[in-house]
Protein backbone atom coordinates (compact mmCIF):
# COMPACT_ATOMS: atom_id res chain seq x y z
CA UNK A 1 0.00 0.00 0.00
CA UNK A 2 1.45 3.40 -1.02
CA UNK A 3 2.06 6.31 1.30
CA UNK A 4 -0.92 8.62 1.81
CA UNK A 5 -0.69 12.43 1.84
CA UNK A 6 -1.88 12.54 5.44
CA UNK A 7 -3.67 10.67 8.21
CA UNK A 8 -5.39 11.96 11.34
CA UNK A 9 -6.25 9.95 14.45
CA UNK A 10 -8.03 10.68 17.72
CA UNK A 11 -8.20 8.51 20.84
CA UNK A 12 -9.89 8.88 24.25
CA UNK A 13 -8.28 9.17 27.64
CA UNK A 14 -9.62 7.18 30.62
CA UNK A 15 -10.70 7.09 34.24
CA UNK A 16 -9.29 4.04 36.01
CA UNK A 17 -11.81 2.60 38.44
CA UNK A 18 -9.75 -0.22 39.97
CA UNK A 19 -6.70 -2.37 39.39
CA UNK A 20 -4.27 0.19 38.04
CA UNK A 21 -0.50 -0.34 38.47
CA UNK A 22 -1.01 -4.10 38.17
CA UNK A 23 -1.08 -3.61 34.39
CA UNK A 24 2.68 -3.03 34.42
CA UNK A 25 4.58 -6.11 33.27
CA UNK A 26 5.53 -8.27 35.13
CA UNK A 27 3.68 -7.16 38.28
CA UNK A 28 0.46 -8.95 37.35
CA UNK A 29 2.33 -12.25 36.95
CA UNK A 30 2.89 -12.31 40.71
CA UNK A 31 -0.79 -11.74 41.50
CA UNK A 32 -3.01 -14.37 39.84
CA UNK A 33 -6.42 -13.14 38.79
CA UNK A 34 -5.27 -9.55 38.31
CA UNK A 35 -7.68 -7.34 36.38
CA UNK A 36 -7.88 -3.64 35.62
CA UNK A 37 -11.22 -1.85 35.19
CA UNK A 38 -11.43 1.53 33.48
CA UNK A 39 -13.72 3.71 31.42
CA UNK A 40 -12.80 5.77 28.35
CA UNK A 41 -13.84 9.42 28.37
CA UNK A 42 -14.23 12.03 25.65
CA UNK A 43 -11.18 14.06 26.61
CA UNK A 44 -9.42 12.96 23.43
CA UNK A 45 -5.91 13.21 22.02
CA UNK A 46 -5.36 14.10 18.35
CA UNK A 47 -2.56 13.67 15.85
CA UNK A 48 -2.04 14.52 12.17
CA UNK A 49 0.80 13.01 10.18
CA UNK A 50 1.73 14.40 6.77
CA UNK A 51 4.09 12.56 4.44
CA UNK A 52 6.38 13.97 1.75
CA UNK A 53 7.99 16.42 4.18
CA UNK A 54 11.67 17.31 3.71
CA UNK A 55 12.98 15.90 6.97
CA UNK A 56 11.15 15.47 10.29
CA UNK A 57 9.08 18.14 12.02
CA UNK A 58 7.12 17.65 15.24
CA UNK A 59 4.71 20.24 16.66
CA UNK A 60 2.67 20.15 19.87
CA UNK A 61 -0.30 22.52 19.80
CA UNK A 62 -1.06 22.26 23.51
CA UNK A 63 2.53 22.79 24.76
CA UNK A 64 3.47 25.18 21.93
CA UNK A 65 6.73 23.32 21.36
CA UNK A 66 8.34 22.05 18.19
CA UNK A 67 11.40 20.21 16.97
CA UNK A 68 12.85 19.74 13.51
CA UNK A 69 15.72 17.88 11.92
CA UNK A 70 16.85 15.91 8.93
CA UNK A 71 16.04 12.58 10.63
CA UNK A 72 14.35 11.22 13.74
CA UNK A 73 17.77 10.97 15.39
CA UNK A 74 17.99 14.77 15.32
CA UNK A 75 14.81 15.15 17.40
CA UNK A 76 15.27 12.32 19.90
CA UNK A 77 15.66 13.73 23.37
CA UNK A 78 13.61 16.78 22.47
CA UNK A 79 11.76 16.92 25.81
CA UNK A 80 8.00 16.39 25.53
CA UNK A 81 8.37 15.67 21.81
CA UNK A 82 10.65 12.68 22.33
CA UNK A 83 7.63 10.37 22.63
CA UNK A 84 6.72 11.16 19.02
CA UNK A 85 10.28 10.51 17.89
CA UNK A 86 10.46 7.12 19.64
CA UNK A 87 7.16 6.07 18.05
CA UNK A 88 8.35 7.09 14.60
CA UNK A 89 11.54 5.12 15.07
CA UNK A 90 9.60 2.06 16.27
CA UNK A 91 7.55 2.23 13.06
CA UNK A 92 10.68 2.43 10.92
CA UNK A 93 10.15 6.09 10.00
CA UNK A 94 13.40 8.06 9.89
CA UNK A 95 12.46 11.04 7.74
CA UNK A 96 9.85 12.54 5.43
CA UNK A 97 7.04 13.35 7.90
CA UNK A 98 5.44 16.24 9.73
CA UNK A 99 3.62 15.34 12.95
CA UNK A 100 1.23 17.69 14.75
CA UNK A 101 -0.31 16.70 18.09
CA UNK A 102 -2.84 18.05 20.56
CA UNK A 103 -4.22 16.69 23.82
CA UNK A 104 -7.38 17.75 25.66
CA UNK A 105 -5.95 16.86 29.05
CA UNK A 106 -2.94 18.51 30.72
CA UNK A 107 0.21 16.57 31.50
CA UNK A 108 0.08 15.03 34.97
CA UNK A 109 -3.71 14.69 35.06
CA UNK A 110 -3.64 10.94 35.73
CA UNK A 111 -6.06 10.34 32.84
CA UNK A 112 -3.55 8.63 30.57
CA UNK A 113 -3.22 11.60 28.25
CA UNK A 114 0.27 10.81 27.00
CA UNK A 115 -0.74 7.21 26.33
CA UNK A 116 -3.84 8.22 24.37
CA UNK A 117 -1.67 10.62 22.41
CA UNK A 118 0.84 7.85 21.74
CA UNK A 119 -1.95 5.64 20.36
CA UNK A 120 -3.15 8.46 18.09
CA UNK A 121 0.39 9.15 16.86
CA UNK A 122 1.15 5.52 16.07
CA UNK A 123 -2.21 4.97 14.39
CA UNK A 124 -1.93 8.09 12.23
CA UNK A 125 1.68 7.41 11.27
CA UNK A 126 1.12 3.75 10.39
CA UNK A 127 -1.91 4.64 8.25
CA UNK A 128 -0.04 7.47 6.50
CA UNK A 129 2.71 5.02 5.58
CA UNK A 130 0.24 2.50 4.25
CA UNK A 131 0.97 -0.01 7.02
CA UNK A 132 -2.00 0.33 9.41
CA UNK A 133 -1.72 -1.56 12.69
CA UNK A 134 -4.50 -3.52 14.35
CA UNK A 135 -5.06 -3.33 18.11
CA UNK A 136 -2.72 -6.20 18.91
CA UNK A 137 0.04 -4.64 16.84
CA UNK A 138 -0.51 -1.12 18.13
CA UNK A 139 -0.35 -1.24 21.90
CA UNK A 140 3.03 -3.04 22.28
CA UNK A 141 4.69 -0.41 20.08
CA UNK A 142 3.33 2.54 22.03
CA UNK A 143 4.01 0.85 25.38
CA UNK A 144 7.68 0.39 24.53
CA UNK A 145 8.06 3.84 22.96
CA UNK A 146 6.56 5.54 26.00
CA UNK A 147 8.81 3.55 28.34
CA UNK A 148 11.80 4.75 26.29
CA UNK A 149 10.57 8.34 26.47
CA UNK A 150 9.97 8.45 30.26
CA UNK A 151 12.67 5.89 31.21
CA UNK A 152 10.48 3.79 33.53
CA UNK A 153 8.14 0.82 32.91
CA UNK A 154 4.61 1.64 31.77
CA UNK A 155 1.28 -0.13 32.13
CA UNK A 156 -1.05 -1.10 29.31
CA UNK A 157 -4.53 -0.08 30.48
CA UNK A 158 -4.29 3.44 29.04
CA UNK A 159 -3.52 2.19 25.54
CA UNK A 160 -6.34 -0.33 25.57
CA UNK A 161 -8.90 2.26 26.71
CA UNK A 162 -7.68 4.59 23.97
CA UNK A 163 -8.03 1.86 21.33
CA UNK A 164 -11.33 0.25 22.35
CA UNK A 165 -13.33 2.87 24.28
CA UNK A 166 -16.22 2.01 26.60
CA UNK A 167 -16.15 0.45 30.06
CA UNK A 168 -13.38 -2.13 29.99
CA UNK A 169 -12.22 -5.11 31.99
CA UNK A 170 -8.63 -6.07 31.20
CA UNK A 171 -7.73 -9.54 32.43
CA UNK A 172 -3.97 -9.67 33.01
CA UNK A 173 -2.99 -13.28 32.44
CA UNK A 174 0.36 -14.96 31.80
CA UNK A 175 0.96 -14.93 28.06
CA UNK A 176 -2.17 -12.90 27.24
CA UNK A 177 -4.04 -9.70 27.99
CA UNK A 178 -7.77 -10.18 27.47
CA UNK A 179 -9.64 -6.93 26.92
CA UNK A 180 -13.44 -6.87 26.91
CA UNK A 181 -16.14 -4.26 27.15
CA UNK A 182 -18.02 -5.04 30.32
CA UNK A 183 -21.67 -6.00 30.12
CA UNK A 184 -22.79 -2.98 32.08
CA UNK A 185 -24.79 0.19 31.42
CA UNK A 186 -22.36 2.94 30.29
CA UNK A 187 -25.01 5.58 30.90
CA UNK A 188 -25.45 4.42 34.50
CA UNK A 189 -21.70 4.48 35.02
CA UNK A 190 -21.46 7.97 33.54
CA UNK A 191 -24.20 9.43 35.70
CA UNK A 192 -22.52 8.01 38.82
CA UNK A 193 -19.08 9.52 38.19
CA UNK A 194 -17.57 12.91 38.92
CA UNK A 195 -14.10 13.95 37.81
CA UNK A 196 -12.43 16.43 40.16
CA UNK A 197 -9.23 18.39 39.65
CA UNK A 198 -7.02 18.16 42.75
CA UNK A 199 -5.12 21.23 41.59
CA UNK A 200 -1.63 19.72 41.23
CA UNK A 201 -0.01 17.69 38.49
CA UNK A 202 2.33 14.78 39.03
CA UNK A 203 4.65 12.38 37.20
CA UNK A 204 3.11 8.91 37.43
CA UNK A 205 6.37 7.15 36.65
CA UNK A 206 7.78 7.96 40.08
CA UNK A 207 5.09 6.21 42.13
CA UNK A 208 4.87 3.33 39.66
CA UNK A 209 8.63 2.77 39.85
CA UNK A 210 8.51 2.76 43.67
CA UNK A 211 5.78 0.11 43.55
CA UNK A 212 7.61 -1.89 40.89
CA UNK A 213 10.78 -1.94 42.98
CA UNK A 214 8.84 -2.79 46.12
CA UNK A 215 7.30 -5.87 44.50
CA UNK A 216 10.58 -7.07 43.02
CA UNK A 217 12.51 -6.36 46.22
CA UNK A 218 10.00 -8.40 48.23
CA UNK A 219 8.55 -5.60 50.36
CA UNK A 220 5.74 -7.25 52.27
CA UNK A 221 3.59 -4.12 52.50
CA UNK A 222 3.68 -3.52 48.75
CA UNK A 223 2.88 -7.12 47.90
CA UNK A 224 0.00 -7.22 50.36
CA UNK A 225 -1.41 -3.93 49.05
CA UNK A 226 -1.26 -5.18 45.46
CA UNK A 227 -3.09 -8.34 46.48
CA UNK A 228 -5.83 -6.21 48.05
CA UNK A 229 -6.06 -4.15 44.86
CA UNK A 230 -6.54 -7.37 42.86
CA UNK A 231 -9.41 -8.33 45.13
CA UNK A 232 -11.01 -4.89 44.84
CA UNK A 233 -10.65 -4.80 41.05
CA UNK A 234 -12.30 -8.18 40.69
CA UNK A 235 -15.12 -6.98 42.95
CA UNK A 236 -15.46 -3.83 40.84
CA UNK A 237 -15.81 -5.86 37.66
CA UNK A 238 -18.41 -8.09 39.31
CA UNK A 239 -20.40 -5.15 40.69
CA UNK A 240 -20.56 -3.45 37.29
CA UNK A 241 -21.39 -6.54 35.27
CA UNK A 242 -24.09 -7.66 37.74
CA UNK A 243 -25.65 -4.20 37.94
CA UNK A 244 -24.93 -3.84 41.66
CA UNK A 245 -23.96 -0.18 41.33
CA UNK A 246 -24.72 0.50 44.99
CA UNK A 247 -21.75 -1.75 45.86
CA UNK A 248 -19.27 0.36 43.91
CA UNK A 249 -18.55 3.03 46.59
CA UNK A 250 -17.35 0.45 49.09
CA UNK A 251 -15.28 -1.35 46.45
CA UNK A 252 -13.70 1.93 45.35
CA UNK A 253 -12.99 2.83 48.98
CA UNK A 254 -11.30 -0.54 49.53
CA UNK A 255 -9.17 -0.06 46.40
CA UNK A 256 -8.15 3.42 47.50
CA UNK A 257 -7.13 2.31 51.00
CA UNK A 258 -4.97 -0.41 49.48
CA UNK A 259 -3.51 1.99 46.92
CA UNK A 260 -2.44 4.49 49.56
CA UNK A 261 -0.37 1.73 51.17
CA UNK A 262 1.70 1.27 48.01
CA UNK A 263 3.91 4.36 48.33
CA UNK A 264 4.07 7.54 50.46
CA UNK A 265 3.42 9.86 47.51
CA UNK A 266 0.15 8.33 46.29
CA UNK A 267 -2.14 10.78 48.08
CA UNK A 268 -1.96 14.49 48.89
CA UNK A 269 -3.91 16.73 51.30
CA UNK A 270 -6.03 17.97 48.38
CA UNK A 271 -6.86 14.44 47.24
CA UNK A 272 -7.75 13.50 50.82
CA UNK A 273 -10.14 16.46 51.02
CA UNK A 274 -11.92 15.39 47.84
CA UNK A 275 -12.24 11.78 48.95
CA UNK A 276 -13.50 12.80 52.40
CA UNK A 277 -16.11 15.12 50.90
CA UNK A 278 -17.38 12.24 48.77
CA UNK A 279 -17.38 9.83 51.70
CA UNK A 280 -19.33 12.26 53.89
CA UNK A 281 -22.22 12.03 51.42
CA UNK A 282 -22.10 8.26 50.99
CA UNK A 283 -19.85 8.22 47.94
CA UNK A 284 -16.21 7.28 47.40
CA UNK A 285 -13.18 8.57 45.57
CA UNK A 286 -9.74 7.58 44.37
CA UNK A 287 -6.98 9.34 42.55
CA UNK A 288 -6.67 8.68 38.82
CA UNK A 289 -3.45 7.07 37.67
CA UNK A 290 -0.54 6.48 40.01
CA UNK A 291 -1.37 9.30 42.40
CA UNK A 292 0.47 12.27 43.81
CA UNK A 293 -2.03 14.74 42.36
CA UNK A 294 -3.96 15.13 39.14
CA UNK A 295 -7.61 14.17 38.80
CA UNK A 296 -9.76 12.29 41.31
CA UNK A 297 -12.61 9.97 40.32
CA UNK A 298 -15.65 10.18 42.59
CA UNK A 299 -18.49 7.65 42.54
CA UNK A 300 -21.86 8.50 44.03
CA UNK A 301 -25.44 7.34 43.77
CA UNK A 302 -27.37 9.59 41.42
CA UNK A 303 -29.43 11.16 44.23
CA UNK A 304 -26.23 12.06 46.14
CA UNK A 305 -24.13 13.27 43.25
CA UNK A 306 -25.45 16.84 43.26
CA UNK A 307 -24.67 17.25 46.97
CA UNK A 308 -21.13 15.98 46.52
CA UNK A 309 -20.67 18.23 43.50
CA UNK A 310 -21.81 21.24 45.52
CA UNK A 311 -19.61 20.34 48.49
CA UNK A 312 -16.53 20.04 46.29
CA UNK A 313 -17.17 23.33 44.54
CA UNK A 314 -17.68 25.03 47.90
CA UNK A 315 -14.21 23.82 48.91
CA UNK A 316 -12.77 25.40 45.77
CA UNK A 317 -12.28 22.28 43.67
CA UNK A 318 -13.07 22.22 39.98
CA UNK A 319 -15.43 19.50 38.72
CA UNK A 320 -14.44 18.64 35.16
CA UNK A 321 -17.20 17.76 32.67
CA UNK A 322 -16.85 14.61 30.56
CA UNK A 323 -18.86 11.95 28.76
CA UNK A 324 -18.08 8.25 28.47
CA UNK A 325 -16.46 7.58 25.11
CA UNK A 326 -17.76 4.57 23.20
CA UNK A 327 -15.91 5.39 19.97
CA UNK A 328 -12.35 4.45 20.85
CA UNK A 329 -9.60 5.04 18.32
CA UNK A 330 -10.67 6.70 15.07
CA UNK A 331 -8.49 7.28 12.01
CA UNK A 332 -9.13 9.37 8.92
CA UNK A 333 -6.68 9.05 6.02
CA UNK A 334 -6.43 10.39 2.49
Amino acid sequence: MAHLPYAEATAPTRIDLAGGTLDIWPLYLFHPGAVTVNVAIDRRAWCRVETGYGGVRIESKDTLTQAEGATVTDVLGGGVLSLVAFILRALGIETGVKVVTQSRVPAGSGLGGSSALAVAIAAAASHALGRPLDADGLWPIVRDAEAQAIAVPTGVQDYLAAIHGGVLGIALEPGALRTARLDTDPGRVEESLLLVDAGATRFSGINNWDVFKGQIDGQKGVREALARIVSAARAMREALTSGRYADVPQVMADEWEARKALAPGVTTPEVDQIVEAARAEGGAGKVCGAGGGGMVAVWADVDRKARIDAALRQKGFKVVPFRIDLRGLEVEAE
